[in-house]
């Protein structure tokens, strides 16, 4: 989530240095774990929106019925989890050519509820000082914590939906926005106005739709799912950087690795599971990810053994981070 509080810091950039902690490993082993390839994220991507329209179909079929609410939660969930999707295609690391990254970049984008343009260069920013304080607009667990907005506002993307809307409303008048004026860069900000406008364009014309049809089910299938099907996204989200150090730079302290079951991290999270490796190499595909980290693995924190046992880590840390913001989850780090 950005932090919409935060301010552009005059030449905070000219104090970046490139003294992250980076593990030994083979250069051959590096380069080939760089390659990407068009199969494994093919594979990938039409399952997920198989599995999309799939429970969205079934869904459908509730509407009216009792089962309707645990329906659309699932497709709520996994619409929902296509900010993993917006994520990796950002990153343009997923298919060979910089095309089908981009085109199920914007998709993903519009489905997240996040506008392409500005988030791509925030993104960039979130990578270069990542979890520093005052710099890192995508601080999802703030010092201190706040509880009520994480575990109760945050946990169905209200906030985060309703900061994006203003962002992208401001955007489509062309009234720059912090995150704009310290991250996009000038000669982008005409795309992401125009952008702006389309995805808005695009939500008035499914609540008008609604309307028309004189029925709700286009807002429940476009407008919503993002609020209903959240909470297990927000916390899977938060173990990325919950409860950990601030201001470092290892991301070994300040990033968590856990492992999760294929459905969970391969099919919908997109292997972001493995985040502190992810974070370390940015380039390498989510393919290969599990693989960078059996090569590195000595180097790094034992990971989390599923998706309970980081939580049982994380909010306890969050909670005490609530009441003491210089407290973080230690973590046994390899010398």
């Amino acid at each position: 989530m950005v932090n919409y509080s935060y301010q552009p810091i005059e030449n905070q950039h000219e104090n970046m240095k490139e003294d992250w902690f980076k593990p030994q490993i083979d250069n051959k082993l590096l380069k080939e774990l760089m390659k990407r390839r068009d199969l494994p994220g093919w594979v990938n991507t039409i399952l997920y929106f198989a599995l999309l329209f799939g429970t969205g179909f079934i869904a459908y079929l509730s509407w009216g019925k009792w089962w309707a609410i645990p329906a659309f939660f699932i497709y709520g969930t996994v619409y929902a989890f296509s900010n993993a999707r917006w994520h990796e295609y950002g990153h343009r690391s997923v298919f060979k050519t910089r095309r089908l990254n981009d085109f199920f970049y914007q998709i993903s984008s519009f489905i997240a509820y996040f506008e392409p343009v500005s988030w791509r260069w925030s993104h960039t920013h979130h990578h270069s000082r990542t979890i520093h304080q005052g710099i890192d607009y995508e601080i999802q667990v703030t010092r201190p914590s706040n509880l009520t907005d994480l575990f109760l506002i945050d946990l169905f993307g209200i906030k985060r939906i309703y900061f994006e809307f203003k962002k992208i409303l401001l955007h489509s008048f062309g009234i720059m926005t912090p995150v704009a004026i310290d991250c996009v860069p000038e000669n982008q900000r005409n795309k992401m106005i125009w952008t702006s406008r389309v995805f808005i364009g695009i939500k008035i014309v499914v609540i008008i739709w609604s309307f028309i049809v004189g029925s709700f089910l286009p807002i429940m299938f476009v407008v919503l799912p993002q609020l209903y099907g959240s909470p297990i996204l927000q916390l899977t989200t938060m173990l990325q950087h919950g409860g950990l150090k601030a201001d470092s730079w290892d991301h070994r302290e300040s990033t968590r690795t856990v492992i999760l079951n294929p459905i969970h991290g391969w099919l919908l999270y997109f292997n972001m599971q493995y985040h502190i490796e992810h974070h370390i190499f940015p380039q390498i595909p989510f393919y290969n990810l599990p693989k960078l980290h059996e090569a590195i693995k000595d180097q790094l924190p034992k990971p989390n053994k599923g998706f309970i046992d980081g939580l049982l880590e994380m909010i306890p840390a969050i909670i005490k981070q609530s009441k003491d913001p210089s407290y973080y989850c230690p973590k046994n780090i390899p010398q």
